[in-house]
């Protein structure tokens, strides 16, 4: 028996194997997904001795989106089997004389230091941002007080098991406590010096990444808030999911994040003036665009790159209703569009034009139907 007719053979059986389970599949009756799997399965423990996983059985996996239900009654249409060999072949020519599908126009400019230097002379007079906020401990104070009445006025905090993702100095977390009677707790990778200052009886600190490491027991809050810290966080599905798990029933989470594709998603505004450095220049040229300005930095502020419809998706995954959305969006600038729209308009304008996005969640209780998202 030469080589070739031993290696003919297996692959042989195996195609008439998969004809045969075909066969069954369309002669059994409907509903047919959950029988020929039950077939396929059976046959597979026939003759490998092992059975598949429970979630690609049930034709899933972790993370993967629900299964898409068709509207009670409908069924796609089942057209005729069709005699392939009664098809007349296409003429074949060369292939000389292709043209690009797309008219790219003129060669784009070099995205490099010197056109960065050059659009931040031009929005000089014009930055996108006129006033960035401060960071000194007295201004962070006081901005924190106005922003724990605005998560209050949304959701209520008193009297709640409050958790802060991403609680940077703490003064948010101190406010809910001492000013609402949270019982507050917050997080953050980096441990601040503010942090031993604010302690108390009704405000603990934690420095840790929830999604890697949680030290919480489930169901632990009734109250999560998040301030323009999950565009931030590298592993933004599984801090979701950590979210859920900590939030009990009926308990709601208050998040605002910045969206990768807005005109300030860069963080750099401080210095840079025009929007979207960060989907025009790569890293290493605003680095290098610092160092020529006698600052050491590696370019633009990290951020993860979800766009809403990320979020969107996450949060049906996970099981979150969205009880309120809101965003902040800021207008396009048509003119500098124009100039870069061979990069920019890779992107929908929708995305180009959305700076933040505020999300009120809410982990469903125990048997309670799913609640449509809002729409606002």
């Amino acid at each position: 028996m030469s080589q070739a007719t031993y290696g003919e053979r297996p692959r042989a059986v195996a195609q008439r194997l998969r004809s045969g389970l075909r066969a069954v599949g369309q002669a059994l009756p409907p509903p047919r997904d959950d029988g020929f799997r039950q077939v396929v399965g059976g046959t597979r423990l026939l003759l490998t001795g092992r059975r598949r996983s429970a979630a690609l059985a049930a034709g899933t996996a972790p993370g993967s989106p629900p299964e898409h239900q068709p509207p009670a009654g409908f069924e796609l249409p089942k057209p005729p089997r069709v005699d392939v060999t009664s098809w007349s072949v296409p003429p074949t020519t060369g292939l000389s004389g292709r043209s690009s599908t797309y008219d790219t126009g003129a060669r784009p400019p070099r995205f490099d230091v010197e056109l960065l230097e050059q659009l931040n002379a031009e929005y000089a007079s014009k930055p996108l941002v006129t006033r960035a906020p401060s960071y000194k401990a007295e201004t962070l104070a006081e901005s924190a007080r106005g922003r724990v009445l605005w998560v209050h006025r949304t959701v209520d905090l008193r009297g709640m098991r409050v958790l802060e993702v991403g609680c940077g100095s703490g003064y948010e977390t101190w406010y809910a406590a001492h000013g609402l009677g949270a019982d507050a707790h917050g997080v953050d990778v980096v441990e601040w010096d503010s942090w031993k200052d604010l302690r108390g009886e009704r405000t603990t600190f934690h420095a840790t990444d929830l999604a890697l490491d949680n030290p919480f027991l489930a169901e632990s809050f009734d109250r999560l808030m998040s301030f323009t810290v999950w565009e931030h966080v590298r592993h933004p599905y599984e801090l979701l999911e950590q979210a859920y798990r900590l939030l009990a029933p009926g308990g709601l989470a208050w998040i605002r994040a910045n969206l990768h594709a807005g005109p300030k998603a860069s963080h750099r505004y401080r210095q840079i003036h025009f929007p979207w450095p960060h989907l025009l220049f790569s890293d290493d040229v605003i680095a290098d665009w610092d160092r020529l300005h006698g600052r050491e930095t590696t370019g633009a502020a990290w951020v993860n790159r979800l766009s809403w419809a990320h979020y969107e998706q996450y949060f049906d995954q996970i099981g979150f209703d969205v009880v309120r959305r809101v965003f902040t969006r800021t207008p396009l600038d048509e003119e500098f569009f124009a100039r870069f729209e061979d990069v920019l308009g890779r992107y929908p304008r929708w995305d180009l034009e959305t700076d933040y996005f505020l999300v009120v969640l809410r982990k469903p209780l125990p048997g309670e139907g799913r609640a449509h998202t809002a729409r606002k």
